[in-house]
């Protein structure tokens, strides 16, 4: 059985996300940009994305589920995960 995960503090980024956020009225475009920006989400991705790309088969290779999590990790976060619905 899978322990369940701890409960963890907002990161930096989050809490500087919703000091920006509260009591403004922001257009959800910029609203997304602003976590983007702030949480450090795509920077993160982005690094992610390279790794996997440069160093994949080696990590593969020794952890072949750290590499499916991550790929499904980035098409989760990239807004890609596969369609479930039925056809």
């Amino acid at each position: 059985m899978t322990p369940r995960a701890q409960p963890q503090n907002p990161t930096v980024g989050a809490l500087r996300a919703a000091k920006a956020i509260e009591g403004q009225q922001l257009h959800v475009t910029s609203l997304a940009e602003l976590i983007d920006r702030d949480s450090g989400v795509r920077e993160i991705l982005e690094i992610l994305e390279s790794i996997i790309a440069q160093a994949g088969d080696l990590i593969e290779s020794r952890s072949p589920e750290l590499v499916a999590e991550a790929r499904a990790a980035l098409k989760s976060y990239r807004g890609e995960a596969p369609n479930t619905s039925s056809e």
